[in-house]
């Protein structure tokens, strides 16, 4: 028994339990729409990056990890004429306001902890920190010309103003020692711009202090974003006085703005979609028993997004969004089946056995077409995938089993009976010469058409979020824009000493200041132990010699015999181990936590780099770089997602084209009618590439949904045209094709009325792309079949 034959049989064994099938359908539909209350919605923009193993999803998990991803930066400029002092209290105040549970910290600079101890310490650290320049320096500091200036020089700095705070800090070091290890601290400068005021944070034109607020919301957590958001403005409205003017950045900007958006594109976009298809029915269907059709569409978006959550959990806001050109395309079935009943001769077994084949099969075409979605790295072309699977074999099952019980007696109005013979095909060669021509034009055009893996392209930025980026950018420098290269260990010691080797390959290439790395201020502990062994056998021919010297040329100077006690006494001492948390606990807490991820069993210790075609070139195979170093370049993450938006086109139409082919062939079995049902897919796909290159727009993550949904609908309208043509009957086929294409552009109508770039991009350009193979269905289709019916 054939698939026609079981929509029949099934028609006549629910017959005699209409009301009993209609109510359990009613109570299933219920429960699904009552189940959209319980629905999370994820309104943020994750669903549109990659989630998977390939090289982009790894680049972008890894920029994820960048310093300043996931904090929230304010800048605090003084007015002109107004000291930095008004811009540092209110860093203060700032500070003060951002407590828990938003936030689980803020900071203005390192705090008091960076004044004369921090000084103390790396003097202190400094046996551990030296490498053999370091000692190479330290000699020629020892050198009697060299060695008696520095003394002259630490006199005449005790005799000036500053003399009685420096007094400790010479005792200890006469020589200036500490600006060895001092020096180290440059490489850890997260800002070329940032410069220390006291205890605070500021800008090198010493107008601008700076917060860095740490929170545990999540970027993509648009309801926590819509908190932190809310903190952050309050606590600026109280704690900014007349003369300073505030600005911050934060990913949580970016998403609350894509949240609110989306929320409203829904609004918009289902109700223009669903006033649309009203407005269709009522034109072309004109009777009320059309509202059984429209109901359809309605049912199974509850059905999709039930689906969805199901098997993910919560629904992203941009799936639900296509639940508008869901109501476009599964509508179509129930649109045959009624223009059938209207127009179809005999009992209404026998026309859903006529009908159900080319809706079956065209079904199972859009359900192939959409399925290879599932293979896609980004989670929210997944979702769709499930959404539209799932809506796609309801709104057959109601089609095809529901709505001729509702349709019973339905004939269309003025339309009894059966349609006169179709007219003859004519102009035939003429039709294909021009259908040709225009392939031709859309190819020339098609064939320059990018890929572009802008994600930020396809979300929402306010113009105020992006004027206050850009004075991050003039203020500090760019803090948010750097490359990233990242080293794991199974011990913070082990990845300690991976990123040594890293830094000495990149140090020596790069300029003073483009490298920001924790190996010169934290080695690892085997380095250390080594440093300290060089340090010891460096004084231990030397400590006695120098102990006579100071004394000799300190008296001279005036100074007594015991004022460099604390010198001597520390080359003798036992040097303390740096570790990232001696370095926390004095006040480089942001530097240091920046640059250092530790979890169960693993070490992770990141460098940055600036993002430039020349460092690019250091990360490449070859090129010398350890073994193990994972890179990520926000540049060379566009081109890695540009790379992938074009293998997944690729690999997405040859995989929805050999499904659709393998069950044309299934179908038709002759190939010219194969090749006549393929004619609207080539056509939209064809007017798609074409309409973009001659626009001069880029496919983007969500255009790949637009050529599938090409190919899903495209093959549908060639199978009716294509049975029309063929076989021995018509039921208006040709009226049924025009009215579903229409009210799949009604709902992608709708999306290009949404202002997210996502939703807009994909409405917009599958208009292109079915504005083209419907006419080719309904006219040149036909004519490739080579007969007249």
């Amino acid at each position: 028994m054939g698939l026609p034959s079981l929509v029949a049989a099934a028609y006549r064994a629910l017959a005699p339990h209409r009301r009993l099938l209609l109510a359990l359908t009613a109570v299933a539909l219920a429960a699904s729409t009552a189940g959209l209350g319980k629905l999370t919605l994820a309104e943020n923009a994750q669903a549109l990056l990659p989630d998977g193993a390939s090289e982009a999803a790894e680049g972008f998990r890894l920029l994820q990890e960048a310093p300043f991803a996931r904090k929230v930066v304010i800048t605090l400029t003084a007015d002109p004429g107004v000291p930095l002092g008004e811009a540092t209290a209110a860093a203060d105040r700032v500070v003060a306001a951002l407590g828990p549970p938003w936030f689980r910290g803020a900071a203005a600079g390192p705090g008091d902890k960076a004044g004369p101890g921090l000084v103390t310490w790396f003097l202190a650290a400094l046996p551990s920190l030296a490498t053999a320049e370091d000692l190479a320096a330290v000699a020629a500091r020892l050198t009697p010309g060299e060695f008696a200036e520095r003394l002259a020089g630490a006199r005449e700095a005790l005799l000036s103003p500053e003399g009685m705070v420096l007094k400790g800090v010479i005792r200890e070091d006469p020589l200036e020692l500490r600006q060895l290890a001092l020096a180290k601290l440059r490489h850890v400068s997260l800002g070329p711009g940032l410069r220390l005021h006291g205890t605070h944070f500021a800008s090198a034109d010493g107008r601008s202090a700076l917060v860095i607020a740490d929170t545990s919301v999540a970027v993509t957590d648009s309801g926590g974003a819509r908190e932190v958001v809310a903190r952050v403005e309050t606590a600026l409205a109280g704690a900014v006085p007349p003369g300073v003017t505030a600005t911050w950045v934060s990913g949580h900007r970016y998403a609350l703005a894509n949240a609110e958006t989306i929320r409203g594109d829904l609004a918009v976009v289902l109700g223009a979609s669903a006033l649309g298809l009203l407005a269709l029915f009522a034109a072309f269907l004109r009777s009320w028993r059309a509202l059984y059709v429209f109901t359809i569409p309605v049912a199974v978006v509850s059905v999709a997004a039930g689906a969805v959550a199901l098997v993910y959990g919560q629904v992203s806001a941009i799936t639900l969004g296509f639940g508008a050109v869901l109501l476009g395309i599964t509508v179509d079935f129930g649109i045959h089946v009624y223009v059938a009943l209207g127009r179809g001769e005999g009992p209404v077994d026998r026309v859903m056995g006529q009908v159900a084949r080319p809706v079956l099969f065209g079904g199972l075409t859009t359900l192939g077409a959409f399925g290879v979605l599932l293979l896609s790295d980004l989670p929210g072309q997944r979702q769709l995938a499930v959404f539209s699977l799932a809506g796609i074999a309801a709104a057959l099952a109601l089609a095809l089993l529901v709505l001729p019980h509702l349709l019973a007696g339905h004939r269309a109005p003025g339309r009894e009976g059966a349609p006169p013979p179709p007219a003859p095909l004519r102009g035939g060669r003429r039709v294909l010469a021009g259908w040709a021509a225009a392939l031709a034009v859309c190819g020339w055009f098609g064939a320059g058409v990018r890929f572009d893996g802008d994600v930020k392209a396809l979300g929402v930025v306010p113009p105020e979020v992006a004027a206050a980026e850009e004075a991050v950018r003039q203020t500090w420098g760019d803090l948010r824009g750097r490359a990233l290269a990242a080293v794991d260990g199974p011990d913070l010691g082990a990845a300690l000493e991976a990123n040594e080797a890293l830094f000495a390959h990149l140090d020596a290439h790069l300029a003073p200041g483009d490298l920001v790395s924790l190996a010169p201020l934290v080695p690892s502990p085997a380095t250390q132990e080594a440093n300290r062994a060089r340090w010891a056998a460096f004084w231990e021919g030397r400590r006695d010699g120098l102990a006579g010297a100071l004394g000799t040329v300190g008296a001279t100077l005036g100074f007594t015999e015991v004022a460099f006690a604390p010198f001597l006494a520390r080359l003798d001492a036992a040097p303390p181990p740096v570790t990232p948390e001696e370095l926390e606990a004095l006040g480089m807490g942001e530097a240091v936590g920046a640059l250092v991820t530790r979890g169960e069993g693993y070490a992770r210790v990141l460098t940055l780099v600036p993002d430039e075609p020349e460092v690019a070139a250091l990360a490449a195979p070859g090129a010398g770089a350890p073994p193990g170093v994972r890179w990520a370049f926000p540049s060379r993450f566009r081109a890695e997602v540009s790379a992938a938006i074009g293998a997944d086109f690729r690999q997405f139409v040859v995989g929805a084209g050999l499904v659709n082919l393998v069950l044309l062939a299934a179908l038709f079995r002759r190939p010219r009618r194969v090749a006549a049902a393929l004619v609207p897919v080539l056509s939209g796909l064809a007017a798609l590439a074409g309409g973009m290159g001659a626009l001069g727009w880029t496919f983007n993550l969500f255009n790949v949904v637009a050529a599938i949904l090409i190919i899903g609908l495209g093959v549908d309208y060639g199978i009716f045209m294509v049975c029309r043509t063929t076989e021995a009957y018509d039921h208006d086929t040709g009226r049924a094709v025009l009215l579903s294409g229409l009210t799949t552009l009604a709902g992608f109508g709708a999306l290009a009325l949404a202002r997210h770039p996502a939703l807009h991009s994909m409405g917009v350009t599958v208009l292109l792309g079915l504005g083209a193979a419907i006419p080719a269905a309904l006219w040149v289709t036909p004519r490739v079949c080579g007969a007249s019916r």
